[in-house]
C-alpha cells in the first residue's frame, strides 16, 4: 500500500509515523528541492517523488490533492482549489532533475499527468 502525497509528509516524524503504515512514501513535490531532508531520508527504497510539478508546488493548503487523485482514477471528483484563479500562481508544468534526485539514492518516482494548456491544475 502506497501513502499518497496527499499525507502531504514533510519532516521525519510524519515520515515515520507513514512508513510504519505504508510499504512506500510519496513525498510532496516540495520535497525535491529540500536536498538535506532527501540526503537523510531512512530507507530511501520506499520513497517515492515526483518527477514534475505544476500549480500544487506553490500552493499553501493544496486541498486538491484528494479530488486530483479521485479524478486520475476516473473515480469521479470534484475540483477544489484554495486560490481563486486571480490569485494562484499558474507556472505550467515543471520538471524536475531525475539524475540528481537519483544521486541522492531515490529510485522510485510518480509522474503527473498533463493536463490541456500544460498545467496540472484547472
Amino acid at each position: 500500500m502506497e501513502a499518497s502525497v496527499i499525507k502531504n509528509i514533510t519532516d521525519h516524524r510524519r515520515l515515520e509515523a507513514a512508513l510504519e503504515i505504508y510499504d512506500t512514501v510519496v513525498l510532496p513535490m516540495t520535497a525535491n528541492d529540500d536536498e538535506e531532508f532527501l540526503v537523510s531520508l531512512p530507507d530511501k527504497d520506499r520513497i517515492r517523488l515526483l518527477v514534475n510539478g505544476g500549480c500544487a508546488l506553490t500552493c499553501p493548503i493544496k486541498i486538491c490533492y484528494q479530488s486530483f487523485s479521485k479524478m486520475n482514477k476516473f473515480r469521479g471528483g470534484e475540483f477544489q482549489c484554495s486560490q481563486t484563479m486571480k490569485s494562484r500562481e499558474l507556472v505550467g508544468m515543471i520538471d524536475f532533475d531525475i539524475e540528481e534526485l537519483r544521486n541522492l539514492g531515490i529510485k522510485r518516482f510518480k509522474l503527473l499527468r498533463e493536463r490541456q494548456g500544460g498545467m496540472t491544475g484547472i
